[in-house]
């Protein structure tokens, strides 16, 4: 599967689709989404995924637009 997904318009399960993520991961996209707003590019991603091994192939699937506004949350999450 070759399709980007969209870190800062991501639910759950569609963070869940990025190689190496988790459940632990995904909720802690979220939960920095929802404390700090959209998530500007791959160097925050990185500091935020800092206490996980962070698969290379993840650089490659995912996208940080729209990265000027606040992302809405999934229900739920």
């Amino acid at each position: 599967m070759s399709n980007r997904v969209r870190v800062n318009l991501a639910n759950p399960a569609e963070l869940l689709e990025l190689p190496g993520i988790g459940p632990e991961q995904a909720r802690a996209i979220l939960r920095f989404r929802a404390e700090h707003g959209p998530i500007q590019d791959a160097n925050q991603l990185a500091a935020i995924l800092r206490a996980w091994p962070v698969a290379d192939a993840i650089w490659d699937r995912v996208a940080f637009d729209p990265a000027e506004t606040t992302a809405p949350e999934a229900p739920g999450a």
